[in-house]
């Protein structure tokens, strides 16, 4: 006889910050959760793995990370070279994504109705079942916490078309020295250039590109040739990466066809899938931060599956944001408007004057949310 079909109230796709987030703040509740993740441990997107003061509020990450690496200064740079600015407090801090995740599912692991199960790829979804390479899963929520290349959000046919971002990046096995962002719009066209930390121990070197026609293939040589010559090392010594993120929000929760039930205690049946960070889109478009995000659209889902009203709240001011930061991206980031060269007036000297009052209060702004 096959094997039944396991059951449980939510099921999260995706390990990451989002969804172990979201498995985090349903502890407790008396739900079943099962953690789905395709890769054989936590940790492994090639993203940076840094947080900004929004992530836990309140709390010095040096004290709750040991050997958490903080940020007081970025170097800006634009086509008439570049700045040094500091500032006398942190605005960053390098955590690391293994770091940060063990922290999330610790907390995970204190509830025995939560479990996390890896090497387990998604292969298929339908709306009672999603099915892995190993088994089939029954659920009453869906979440799906899986990036850029989310499976929930691909079984909801959600397009992914209006703010999609590509980077590009060499890997220097040594921990960053320097924290530096380059504003160049014609070497990258709604985007940047940068150099900051991958984890404690290496640093990444590349470019960003945005927007509707940008193809992957145009990203990689520009930053080649770029840290060729910006930074005179040899690329060929060194791994280089490529990932995509997206920024197109189209929604946080979503109807299934069939209801699963009546009389539970645990709200609003009518909305049962859901998605959180870079699959629902939350991703910031303008510095292209996402560890925030993901973190705190995964409390809110949660919250919202737990029929607690702040959990809507959360999403809602997160949705409002988001499509300010869009709105921002679109009209600051377009070469071909005058706005594109404003900020690159503001970037070539922003520690005196109007300049630096306008760096300043956007800066700190993206940043302490």
């Amino acid at each position: 006889m096959p094997n039944p079909d396991e059951s449980y109230d939510v099921v999260i796709v995706g390990a990451g910050p989002g969804g172990l987030s979201c498995a985090k703040n349903l502890a407790g509740s008396g739900l079943s959760v099962l953690v789905l993740e395709k890769s054989p441990d936590i940790g492994m997107k090639i993203c940076s793995g840094e947080i900004s003061s929004k992530v836990f509020p309140g709390e010095d990450p040096t004290k709750k990370f040991k050997g958490a690496q903080e940020w007081r200064r970025v170097i800006v740079g634009t086509k008439k070279g570049k700045t040094q600015i500091d500032f006398d407090h942190p605005f960053l801090w390098t955590v690391g994504r293994y770091e940060l995740e063990s922290h999330l599912r610790k907390e995970c692991e204190k509830d025995a109705k939560i479990a996390i199960r890896f090497s387990e790829p998604v292969v298929g979804i339908d709306s009672e079942r999603v099915r892995t390479i190993r088994k089939t899963y029954r659920y009453r929520f869906l979440v799906g916490a899986d990036g850029s290349f989310s499976k929930v959000r691909e079984f909801l046919e959600l397009p992914m078309e209006d703010i999609v971002g590509y980077a590009f990046h060499y890997v220097v096995p040594k921990p960053a020295d320097e924290f530096r962002v380059y504003w160049l719009p014609d070497t990258f066209p709604r985007g940047y250039g940068y150099m900051m930390s991958k984890s404690r121990g290496a640093t990444m070197i590349g470019g960003a590109m945005g927007g509707t026609d940008v193809l992957h293939s145009r990203l990689a040589p520009r930053v080649k040739s770029w840290v060729k010559e910006e930074f005179d090392i040899d690329i060929s010594k060194h791994k280089c990466e490529g990932f995509k993120g997206n920024a197109d929000f189209r929604g946080w929760r979503f109807r299934r066809d069939k209801d699963p039930g009546a009389g539970d205690k645990h709200a609003d049946y009518s909305h049962n899938i859901f998605l959180v960070g870079d699959a629902a889109g939350l991703l910031n478009p303008v510095t292209t931060e996402g560890i925030f995000y993901a973190v705190k659209s995964g409390e809110g889902v949660a919250k919202h599956i737990r029929n607690d009203p702040e959990g809507k709240r959360i999403m809602d001011r997160m949705e409002s944001t988001h499509r300010a930061q869009v709105f921002l991206f679109s009209v600051f980031s377009n070469p071909d408007l005058p706005f594109c060269r404003m900020v690159e007036w503001v970037l070539e000297n922003p520690t005196g004057g109007i300049r630096k009052r306008i760096f300043d209060f956007i800066f700190w702004r993206f940043f302490d949310g």
